[in-house]
């Protein structure tokens, strides 16, 4: 063998090395990410990591069962809320795919019992991208636990919503839906013949063998399955029941990160959709959610200068986070599911994607984590004191509007409502220009029989967002015009 060869080969194992040794720091740095945040009581679930079609970290933190003191595995199966959504909107274009729905349809052509009612002429590609004016269950005011505690049949489910006013005229806007997905299901189940779980498993999960996958109901017994748990101010506990029957094509399923690796691989690859519907899907909508069909697809901002095109969906449901995330662009994919609530998911996935853009991570300690036990120990208005203190102290602690905004609705929850009213009134000095934080301060100071403090925030969360439903019908409920 002559030098030339010699040195080929070398430059060869050197390359091969080098993209090893990059590989397995990629690795550790997303391991360290998630066992910080493990640390923290932020993550409890499990965690996959792609990079070029190729999984290059997964691992699982935490307890699958608190009661027995079963840990999460990489296979254990978690409930996945909202990301049921891009399934559902998968499952539909396959019927278009097979000529069995026309996206230009409308609603009444697939469901007559919708015939007369405010939603009939909506069509089925209105429902898919979230123009549909349909509102979400959010506007009945006890809706949880009341109605969502609640067994129904589709018919019976149907008529919660059917007579609902629309938001806007179809097609006008952009307003989340989970009543439109749930008649998504619906549709899929006249025009199939099946039930959404049969379907779904028929058309999706055998064919590219998500074989650890499917739609929850609360009476079945599922192998390997999490409980979920939201954590409190001191501890966790056992999350509040919600039948499942009332999310269908919303919210009903569950999986693992390993099946929705698969999921990726197949919607990357054109396995179950051709290129035409995948492109699509994957259009970003109207602004600003840009949502296309089942995935808000937008420019992810990772840094203050680095952003990059994605497809993403995040899922909550008692006592269950999820956040899933596409780059088109690399192949590349995150997923966390998580059997603790609340997570800082942003916070999380935004660091997965510095690693494998290999950007400096710096790991700063929540800020809200720290006051939860000033507030067990000594009050909300301590807390906030500390606050006060620790935002400053940008060098070792971080703050995150949504993570604030969840801690008010955990005292609200717990019924500590002077507790929370302190949090929330801070948040909304903090961050006055997110409507969900005026909605929950609003909510506390209506529970506090402050009515006029109340509506002053319902009319501030209007300022901010006009077609807020909740909003809306407090108001009307208070009498207010």
């Amino acid at each position: 063998m002559d030098m030339l060869s010699i040195r080929r080969i070398v430059l060869v194992n050197l390359l091969f090395l080098g993209q090893l040794s990059l590989a397995q720091s990629k690795k550790d740095k997303l391991s360290e990410i998630m066992k910080t945040y493990h640390n923290y009581n932020m993550f409890d679930g499990a965690v996959l990591v792609a990079e070029n079609g190729k999984v290059i970290y997964k691992d699982a933190f935490g307890l699958a069962n608190r009661e027995w003191n079963i840990p999460n595995t990489t296979d254990t199966k978690f409930m996945i809320g909202s990301i049921s959504k891009p399934l559902t909107a998968t499952l539909m274009l396959l019927l278009v795919q097979k000529g069995l729905v026309d996206l230009n349809k409308t609603v009444e052509d697939y469901l007559p019992n919708f015939k007369n009612k405010p939603a009939a002429k909506i069509t089925i590609k209105q429902l898919l991208n979230h123009t549909s004016g349909i509102p979400n269950y959010d506007i009945i005011k006890d809706f949880f636990p009341r109605i969502s505690r609640q067994s129904f049949t589709r018919e019976e489910y149907v008529k919660v919503y059917a007579d609902s006013g629309l938001s806007f005229e179809p097609g006008t806007r952009y307003m989340y839906s989970s009543w439109g997905y749930f008649t998504l299901g619906y549709i899929i189940e006249k025009v199939t013949g099946k039930s959404y779980e049969q379907a779904m498993k028929d058309e999706i999960f055998d064919k590219i063998q998500m074989k650890n996958s499917g739609s929850y109901l609360h009476t079945k017994i599922i192998p390997n399955r999490a409980s979920g748990y939201d954590y409190g101010l001191d501890g966790y506990v056992s999350a509040d029941f919600r039948d499942q029957s009332n999310t269908m094509g919303t919210g009903d399923i569950y999986t693992t990160v390993n099946d929705l690796f698969k999921f990726h691989v197949a919607l990357t690859n054109n396995t179950l959709l051709n290129k035409k519907l995948t492109t699509e899907m994957f259009t970003p909508g109207i602004r600003p959610a840009q949502y296309g069909y089942g995935w808000f697809n937008q420019n992810f901002k990772f840094t203050a200068t680095d952003s990059v095109k994605v497809n993403y969906h995040l899922g909550s449901t008692e006592g269950f986070i999820a956040f899933y995330l596409r780059i088109p662009e690399t192949n590349s994919m995150a997923v966390i599911l998580c059997n603790s609530a609340p997570t800082d998911f942003f916070g999380i996935t935004k660091n997965i994607i510095k690693v494998l853009h290999n950007k400096h991570v710096i790991l700063k300690t929540p800020v809200h984590k720290k006051m939860e036990p000033y507030i067990v120990k000594y009050g909300a208005a301590r807390a906030v004191a500390e606050y006060k203190k620790m935002k400053s102290d940008t060098a070792n602690y971080y703050v995150d509007w949504l993570q604030m905004y969840y801690l008010g609705e955990k005292l609200y929850s717990l019924k500590r409502l002077d507790d929370a009213r302190v949090i929330a009134e801070n948040n909304a000095i903090e961050f006055p220009n997110r409507d969900y934080v005026t909605l929950s301060l609003a909510n506390i100071y209506l529970a506090l029989h402050r009515k006029d403090e109340a509506i002053k925030f319902y009319k501030r969360t209007l300022e901010l967002n006009p077609i807020s439903e909740e909003a809306k019908n407090r108001l009307i409920e208070l009498n207010v015009k």
